[in-house]
């Protein structure tokens, strides 16, 4: 890479990238974030090594809906189904993000690397336009990506603040990896993590 040729605002240019096994950065709800495709194991090591997060600490997974996701769904009592899917609905006065811990289904693949050390898997269904297409150009469009998933984690290197935009980003990493251009939510809060099987606050 040489200057900003890997610096774009299209949705497909950056699904290319992606599936070419790049990293990218982009914004999120609150700050920007850093992912890949979950199913690149190669990508993933990249990206742990590249911002220096020990692989046992797993990453977050980004998909468009909760279409994409019934398998990790299906199981839960069906009260617990409503609190997850109204805690992805869209609303305008929300500060916090809501990602939630599933356990993995059997007969459902997830790369260690992604989970890490744990037995469940993080997992938030996006509220920002430009990347809930990402992951939705994922779950159509490629067969080793029917969940949609795209690795997010924040955009910074271990023990630095996450970048709240992309002049912060490209200071982190350069020409070193890609970008989708956009603004955040203005969420002031990281996502909520909470278990999905008993509703309790992990971070």
């Amino acid at each position: 890479m040489s200057g900003r040729e890997y610096v774009t605002d299209s949705v497909d240019v950056a699904y290319e990238w992606v599936k070419q096994g790049r990293i990218l950065a982009y914004p999120t709800e609150s700050v920007w974030g850093l992912g890949c495709h979950a199913f690149d194991v190669q990508a993933v090591n990249r990206l742990l090594a590249l911002k220096q997060r020990p692989a046992e600490k797993g990453v977050i997974v980004l998909t468009s809906d909760k279409s994409c996701i019934d398998v990790f769904l299906k199981n839960l009592p069906k009260a617990r189904q409503d609190d997850i899917i109204k805690s992805w609905a869209c609303v305008d006065d929300r500060q916090q993000a809501s990602t939630w811990l599933f356990d993995i289904p059997d007969g459902v693949y997830i790369p260690p690397c992604v989970r890490g050390k744990h037995e469940n898997l993080a997992i938030r269904v996006i509220h920002h336009a430009k990347i809930a297409k990402l992951c939705d150009l994922f779950a159509t469009a490629d067969n080793h990506n029917p969940f949609g998933f795209l690795v997010s984690t924040s955009c910074n290197i271990g023990g630095q603040a996450p970048a709240p935009d992309f002049d912060t980003a490209w200071e982190y990493f350069g020409d070193g990896i890609c970008y989708l251009l956009g603004d955040t939510l203005g969420y002031d809060k990281p996502s909520q993590i909470i278990n999905a099987n008993t509703g309790e606050v992990v971070r």
